[in-house]
């Protein structure tokens, strides 16, 4: 009985110790995401209202009309060539781009990856982000190294559209095609051909570099 009584005493002490001082979980970063209509369809804007900037967002999309349905969508400044959403500042999208039907009346983000790296979110929403920067990231690197070889090799444009030529469509691929198509109007001397060649290179390296600027979860 004694043993009995000083463990419910035991028991008593720490209850009381933990409602002095309950556990406190960290607080999500706030967005206010509001959805409006227009002349040209719905938009909807994401404003940042934590105190840093953020990269990249994971939003779960869903209508009121058949809340059991829910998808995540992700929005990446790298990928979409956009600048981080700064602390007060918004992002507007249309609605359409969401490709959801019927259309959405709520959107909440419930993921996010900080300019700096960092994380908020579950481990499976935030990894939405990384899984996708790490295969851009890779194919960005693929098309960097053939750039680099075809530099150091001095390579004409036949050699280069031989070399991209049975690559997937990826948009590192998508870019160099592209490049590739208007030097025949812009680069008329090897020099300037180069020069582009060079930039393509530098900007693969610079986006692969950021893409993988993440911390651990």
């Amino acid at each position: 009985m004694k043993i009995f009584a000083a463990f419910c005493a035991l028991n008593i002490a720490i209850l009381s110790v933990s409602a002095l001082h309950p556990q406190r979980e960290r607080e999500p970063p706030e967005f206010r995401v509001e959805i409006l209509r227009g002349e040209k369809g719905p938009t909807y804007t994401i404003t940042n209202l934590s105190g840093r900037p953020v990269g990249a967002l994971v939003m779960e999309v869903s209508s009121s009309s058949q809340p059991a349905r829910k998808v995540k969508k992700v929005w990446d400044s790298i990928l979409e060539g956009h600048r981080p959403i700064e602390p007060g500042a918004g992002l507007s999208r249309p609605v359409y781009e969401l490709a959801f039907s019927p259309s959405p009346d709520r959107i909440k983000v419930i993921a996010a990856v900080w300019a700096d790296g960092e994380t908020f979110g579950a481990p499976a929403s935030v990894n939405l982000i990384l899984n996708n920067r790490a295969l851009r990231a890779s194919e960005y690197e693929d098309a960097a190294g053939i750039l680099q070889r075809g530099l150091s090799q001095n390579w004409t444009r036949d050699q280069y559209e031989q070399a991209f030529r049975d690559k997937p469509d990826t948009g590192a691929v998508y870019s160099v095609r592209t490049a590739l198509s208007a030097t025949l109007k812009t680069a008329q001397t090897p020099q300037a051909f180069n020069q582009t060649m060079q930039f393509l290179l530098s900007s693969f390296q610079r986006l692969s570099k950021e893409l993988r600027k993440v911390k651990p979860i």
